[in-house]
């Protein structure tokens, strides 16, 4: 029995010193695995690189989901065996040793990378989300800054693949608990077979809330741990199953990691932006990932492993972690450094091998040392004090350059500027803005608090109003402002475009006696036209079914209200699969909506669409160069707006003069005009209330005018 026992402990751990991964059955070390980790960065980094056959490489990211929860209950099942306990201070000891200080390492130095090269205001941005990296919550994070429509000008963060980092840890959270409770709960049915019922259960229910959640809310369903459970419970239950497995055929279990592996190629080219995910979709790669690792336990000679067990996927497995950490800063800095969106493929190829090189670095020099020191393994203790500290400081490295970074750069803030008395002012500082050629100290705001702080320049309502709702809703509560008991009501409606005005409308409504209500709902255009359902891997391709929903709540709305005037105001937006809409479709769209909102009682104005510039991130990187961001004025779909407008005897507001002359300027006068590319910054909205409210004729009784000027 002695013998017996010393084998157990023995099998638990590999020559390495690291715990095996698998459960016991199955062979301590499973080289497939950890070819298959080889196999899923390089999707992820190739697919962020553009390599356009790759269209659906993200799905790496779910192959590292069934890893890891094949992985962490073998541990866990090898431990039980070999004393008959299980330590949760040991496990999240392992962990500490294995997560935290690569990715400490990362995040600081992506901060001081982004401060380095693309300016103190994109580094404040950077720190800000390392906080919430820090702490293993940034899923969370860019849930609620993805479901930001208003964000959506902003350059990615070199932080966001840690998203999947939050996922896995808070799995590590729950997990083991439950582990150790069925494992002590007194039964007579085996610990395997109850922690299969459990874990199948969450399973089951993860991926009908991933499907459900995908349709509704496409952006936080991407990045939350409810619509990935399921993924991580794959390999949970594959890990569970080993003594049957074992006893499968060997041309079955080879049969099953090539159509496995199949799977995951074929997702990885099959799929792409227009993918409605994680939903059903993400079965194709999950149960592909699944059925490789199921299959090699039988170590099939003629199975997957025959390729991904040899020596060059073996070597990229093992630097997968870092690799992966790094390649994402790398391409997203590199490309905001020269001033663009994305490198080309060459140039991101290039990137992915400086990437590699620092995985290399970080592996020999970072992973190895701590996961292997005698100290940390020895001593319970010193493995989670030692994360804890880590964490804390990465924490308070990252919270201190946030606080820097929201500190001014370009001088004092002025004072609030008085709406301007005239036309003539505007249309001369739009003039002189061409000339502008280094960002003026005493910018309002100032270009590091308009990147560190965004909501403090939004003009939308305030979030605890309740006007702000999310993709999925399809109504809003009474959303009124201005002069409450006017007689007199003004209605804005529209997308993010028309939110951006609020503030001004509601300072002019509550000036001149009406009552204003906001009907606003981002990424849902005005027009009548089907729209595509916004999400995180690319946009969907069936009709946004809340927007159409919306839209026919909304007209319900306004003819109860009987608003004097409806004011509306709209992005360009894309029909469902990413398509343009043509100019005359537009104005159709615009039109149908005109015509079903008017009434005796009811004037109708359109508010044309502003110009797009580089905003505030390019302002950072172009200090002296303005006129680097700056751009030319819209012209085609405005037209088509304005065609909407005669059409239907509404008032046709043309804002491009207050923002261009032949060029469109991102700073005028002392105006930093832009909260992000496309939207204005609440300062120079309510500069131009005064033309604002002469445009929509509001210093008059409303009548409805018998053209359209402007």
């Amino acid at each position: 029995m002695a013998g017996a026992g010393a084998e157990t402990r023995t099998e638990r751990f590999l020559v390495t010193g690291d715990e095996a991964g698998t459960a016991p059955g199955d062979r301590a070390f499973r080289p497939d695995v950890e070819g298959l980790r080889a196999v899923a960065v390089l999707l992820v980094v190739l697919y962020h690189s553009g390599i356009s056959l790759l269209g659906g490489g993200y799905i790496g990211v779910d192959v590292f989901f069934v890893i890891s929860g094949f992985v962490i209950t073998g541990v866990l099942l090898r431990e039980r065996a070999a004393s008959g306990a299980t330590s949760i201070l040991s496990f999240y000891g392992r962990r500490c040793r294995r997560i935290i200080p690569a990715a400490s390492l990362v995040i600081v130095v992506t901060v001081g990378l982004a401060y380095a090269l693309v300016g103190s205001a994109a580094g404040g941005r950077v720190a800000g989300d390392g906080r919430w990296a820090s702490i293993f919550l940034a899923n969370f994070h860019f849930a609620v800054v993805g479901t930001d429509y208003l964000s959506s000008g902003l350059p990615p963060s070199p932080l966001q693949n840690f998203w999947s980092l939050g996922v896995e840890e808070q799995f590590y959270v729950v997990f083991p608990t439950l582990f150790l409770l069925l494992a002590i709960a007194g039964s007579s049915v085996g610990l395997r077979a109850r922690l299969a019922m459990g874990v199948g259960a969450v399973s089951a229910a993860s991926l009908v809330f991933s499907v459900l959640d995908t349709s509704s809310h496409p952006t936080s369903a991407y990045f939350s741990p409810f619509t990935r459970a399921w993924e991580l419970g794959v390999g949970v239950l594959v890990a569970l199953a080993t003594p049957w497995l074992r006893t499968r055929s060997e041309q079955l279990a080879a049969m099953a990691t090539w159509l496995g592996l199949g799977a995951v190629l074929v997702a990885a080219v099959a799929f792409g932006k227009g993918t409605a995910y994680p939903g059903w979709s993400a079965a194709v790669p999950v149960l592909g990932a699944g059925l490789v690792i199921a299959g090699g336990v039988r170590a099939p000679a003629a199975g997957a492993e025959a390729v991904l067990g040899t020596a060059p996927f073996r070597w990229l497995g093992r630097r997968s972690y870092s690799l992966y950490l790094w390649h994402w800063p790398i391409l997203v800095i590199a490309a905001e450094h020269a001033g663009r969106t994305t490198l080309g493929v060459p140039a991101n190829l290039g990137w992915d091998l400086v990437a590699l090189a620092l995985s290399m670095a970080t592996y020999r020099l970072v992973e190895n040392p701590v996961r292997h020191s005698a100290l940390l393994r020895r001593v319970r203790w010193a493995s989670v004090g030692a994360g804890a500290v880590l964490v804390g400081g990465t924490l308070g490295i990252v919270t201190l350059e946030v606080a820097a970074a929201a500190t001014p750069a370009t001088g004092p803030r002025l004072a609030p500027t008085p709406p301007a008395a005239s036309a003539a002012q505007v249309l001369h500082l739009v003039a002189r803005s061409r000339s502008i050629r280094t960002v003026p100290a005493g910018l309002d705001p100032p270009v590091a608090t308009a990147i560190a702080q965004p909501s403090s320049n939004l003009g939308e309502p305030p979030a605890s109003s309740g006007c702000v709702i999310s993709f999925s809703q399809s109504s809003a509560p009474a959303c009124s402002f201005g002069d409450r008991g006017a007689a007199r009501t003004i209605v804005l409606y529209g997308d993010s475009h028309a939110g951006m005005w609020f503030q001004a409308l509601d300072d002019i409504a509550a000036r001149d006696g009406y009552r204003l209500v906001v009907l606003f709902k981002s990424a849902c255009p005005a027009g009548e036209l089907a729209t595509r359902t916004r999400g995180v891997a690319g946009e969907g391709t069936v009709p946004w079914r809340a927007c159409s929903q919306w839209h026919r709540w909304a007209l319900a709305r306004i003819h109860a209200l009987d608003p004097a005037l409806v004011v509306a105001s709209q992005a360009l937006n894309r029909a469902p699969g990413g398509a343009k809409y043509t100019p005359r479709q537009w104005q159709r769209g615009l039109e149908a909506f005109l015509d079903a909102v008017r009434s005796p009682g009811t004037a109708t104005a359109v508010l044309g669409n502003i110009p797009t510039t580089g905003g505030p991130v390019c302002l950072a990187q172009y200090v002296d160069d303005v006129q680097a961001c700056a751009t030319t004025p819209p012209v085609r779909y405005n037209q088509a707006e304005r065609a909407a407008a005669l059409a239907t005897r509404s008032r046709y507001v043309n804002v491009t003069p207050w923002f261009c002359d032949r060029t469109c300027s991102p700073v005028i006068g002392h105006f930093d005009v832009y909260f992000n590319t496309s939207h204005v910054a609440l300062p120079y909205t309510r500069y131009l209330e005064n033309l604002l409210a002469a445009a929509l004729g509001l210093r008059a009784p409303m009548t409805a005018p018998a053209g359209a000027p402007g």
